[in-house]
């Protein structure tokens, strides 16, 4: 029987050969799913708060909003971002999200809790994304009215003011959550209606009492004595009516045509919404 002798080499070379060819495994499924992501759209590169790949911002504009979003991200614990692209590749933007949300790991300084929302210009696609606690603030009534106030400015163009009304309405919501009292359909979200009231209550007051002493005045001032017939005005015996008739003469008639409402939303058609985030067209 013949006894085959291995170089010690060999043997060391054999293992360091497996555990080159299961890493390379790895690495390969990894950047399988990588594709498989890319492949649906283009994925952005966070390095902050707000990734504009569809360069719709200015430098300065984006640096605003970074601050801001900075900024109520720390205040509240909760990630506020926003998120440009060409084209998200089709589908549910939502979904899209969701999975960038998780590929990179945002929310982690904030316990996984965010608000996304994220704006896509091959089909004109926005979506509003809650993850973590930020559901209970971001519920669908809120992510709604939140759409329904900055789906004119993306309509028209101005992306910067709708982000920007975007990123103030997301601190109101996270403080009335704060408070208890997130906005519902039973705690609706005004956005200041308050004040304008207040304002047009007082003038209206204001303008009655003014328009009561007015009239007071003008009354105290006549201190003539108004008939209530025309036959008072005359002379006794002076006029007398020998023959009556009426006739016809003639009629108008004027037609307008009737206004009808128009209950279309504005350039973004309806709004799809599910548990935790919803979408639409601008």
């Amino acid at each position: 029987m013949n006894d085959r002798k291995i170089a010690p080499g060999v043997s060391g070379f054999r293992l360091w050969f497996r555990v080159f060819v299961v890493l390379a495994a790895l690495a390969v499924c990894r950047q399988a799913g990588t594709v498989e992501v890319m492949a649906r759209g283009n994925v952005p590169q966070f390095d902050g708060w707000v990734q504009d790949d569809a360069h719709l911002l200015s430098s300065e504009e984006e640096e605003d909003l970074e601050r801001e979003c900075a900024r109520v991200s720390e205040l509240h614990r909760t990630g506020v971002y926003i998120v440009t692209t060409p084209d998200f590749g089709g589908g549910d933007i939502k979904d899209w999200q969701r999975q960038i949300f998780a590929e990179y790991g945002l929310g982690a300084d904030c316990s996984d809790s965010g608000i996304m929302l994220a704006i896509s210009m091959a089909e004109r696609d926005w979506g509003l994304v809650g993850f973590g606690a930020a559901t209970e603030a971001f519920t669908t009534y809120g992510r709604e009215r939140m759409g329904e106030k900055f789906l004119d400015d993306l309509s028209d163009g101005e992306f910067y003011d709708a982000f920007e009304k975007y990123v103030s309405m997301s601190e109101d919501f996270l403080t009335a959550a704060e408070k208890g009292k997130p906005y519902t359909e039973d705690h609706p979200y005004g956005e200041g209606w308050r004040i304008p009231l207040i304002i047009g209550v007082s003038f209206l007051l204001s303008f009655l009492v003014s328009l009561a002493i007015v009239l007071t005045w003008k009354k105290s001032m006549n201190t003539r004595v108004r008939r209530d017939g025309a036959m008072e005005y005359l002379r006794e015996g002076s006029f007398r009516l020998y023959d009556r008739s009426d006739r016809f003469l003639y009629h108008t008639v004027t037609r307008s045509e009737r206004q009808t409402e128009d209950h279309s939303s504005g350039g973004g058609g309806g709004m799809s919404s599910d548990h935790s985030g919803t979408s639409g067209k601008f």
